[in-house]
């Protein structure tokens, strides 16, 4: 159970800081800023996620 927590966190923790660099990049490069906010907005929210994700998985039994 302890490797499957650890798994649990390291993925959150790279799915956190893929999210970010994702919304980063298309933020960025896309020309229009209201569909580039929607997609800042979408890795900002996955960013919860998988953080809220990593917490979990730590304080599980």
């Amino acid at each position: 159970m302890a490797q499957l927590r650890t798994v649990s966190m390291i993925f959150a923790i790279i799915a956190s800081v893929v999210a970010l660099a994702a919304g980063f990049i298309l933020f960025f490069v896309i020309e229009p800023p209201f569909l580039a906010s929607i997609f800042l907005a979408s890795a900002s929210i996955a960013i919860g996620c998988f953080i809220l994700t990593g917490i979990a998985a730590y304080f599980m039994p």
